[in-house]
């Protein structure tokens, strides 16, 4: 059988693979590497017989921690902490009413059709309230 390995091997084997996964970003290496500093912690403790016992025992602690937390740990880190809306074109502004449609943002969109046309004259200022779909939600100034 493979000679015990020693502890001060398997926390430094810990700690590469903790770096090894800021490079790869998988959120799997890093078990390995937290399952080795802790095999490593245990071999102090514990004396192992041989390297066997202390690999199997490195990679079902390993299997355990990424089965229980790396989901709890890619969602707390990939999360974003406020929420981005990048949807300009559904802001509130001022457009402007030609050829019977609202120019807004450099583009032309069709009235909405709950609001009559004909109280618009052309060349009128509006506020846009929203945009969807071609349309445009317009009152008065």
């Amino acid at each position: 059988m493979l000679s015990v390995i020693d502890p001060y091997i398997l926390i430094a084997l810990g700690v590469a693979f903790i770096a090894l996964e800021a490079l790869i970003v998988s959120f799997i290496v890093i078990w390995f590497g937290i399952g080795f500093i802790l095999v490593g912690i245990i071999s102090y403790i514990y004396p192992f017989s041989d390297a066997i016992w202390q690999i199997a025992m490195v990679c079902l602690l390993s299997l355990i921690l990424i089965i229980f937390l790396r989901k709890k740990a890619l969602e707390s880190f990939l999360k974003s902490k406020m929420e981005l809306t990048d949807d300009f074109l559904n802001e509130k502004g001022v457009g402007e009413i030609k050829k019977s449609k609202v120019f807004y943002k450099g583009t032309y969109w069709e009235i909405d059709s709950k609001i009559d046309e004909k109280e618009f004259i052309e060349g009128e200022k509006v506020i846009v309230l929203k945009t969807s779909k071609n349309h445009a939600t317009i009152e008065k100034r």
